[in-house]
């Protein structure tokens, strides 16, 4: 008679290390999407904050000097504006980086301007696109007096590379989003508005 521990089977069967893989794949499939979701939430979140923050900021503009940040030859004769869209050659319009700069106190060519409020003291969240191609990060052109007033300013966001693959990518799945500023004088009202993930017309090429 053999013993009994001979008598146990040696290792898995083919269909047990099949079921095995499978399991542990669809494991590793469903933390990756719980990450991706992580991710995108967190893009959002910030995006989210970036906005309040320059609300925050244009409205202690508008309290302290009477007038919305506005770019220099620009009359608020006009009932609306909106600065920071892109023209329908995906090019940046000009506007926002000399709303910015007012707003960082700073003047057109990026020199901080001792005699300008600096209203937005943190500006690690945003980044400058200097002639649709290049992109650095805003403080860092500051401090560099790398914006003039006809760059455009946002920040970056996560896109899906698959579905956004019309667009040049940064660092492969990266695109351009600007922050668009809209006033209404008429009624007293400014808005922030970021771009959404399905608004191709507003973000810009990186080429």
């Amino acid at each position: 008679m053999k013993p009994l521990f001979l008598a146990c089977r040696a290792g898995f069967t083919l269909i047990e290390l099949m079921v095995v893989v499978a399991i542990l794949a669809t494991l590793v499939g469903l933390g990756a999407i719980g990450v991706a979701k992580t991710l995108k939430g967190a893009e959002a979140t910030k995006r989210t904050a970036t906005a309040k923050t320059l609300k925050s900021a244009i409205m202690a503009y508008k309290a302290e000097q009477g007038e919305y940040p506005l770019p220099e030859g620009f009359s608020s004769n006009d009932a609306t504006a909106t600065f920071g869209t892109v023209t329908n050659g995906n090019a940046p319009s000009v506007g926002n980086a000399e709303i910015f700069m007012r707003l960082c106190g700073r003047d057109n060519t990026g020199h901080r301007d001792d005699n300008k409020r600096a209203y937005v003291t943190d500006t690690s969240a945003l980044s400058v696109c200097k002639n649709g191609r290049h992109i650095s990060k805003l403080d860092a052109a500051l401090a560099g007096s790398g914006v003039s007033k006809d760059d455009m300013i946002g920040f970056v966001i996560t896109m899906n590379k698959t579905s956004y693959a019309k667009y040049s990518r940064l660092s492969q799945s990266r695109a351009f989003a600007p922050v668009r500023i809209s006033y209404d004088f008429d009624l007293d009202h400014y808005e922030v508005s970021i771009p959404g993930e399905n608004d191709f017309d507003k973000v810009i090429r990186l080429n």
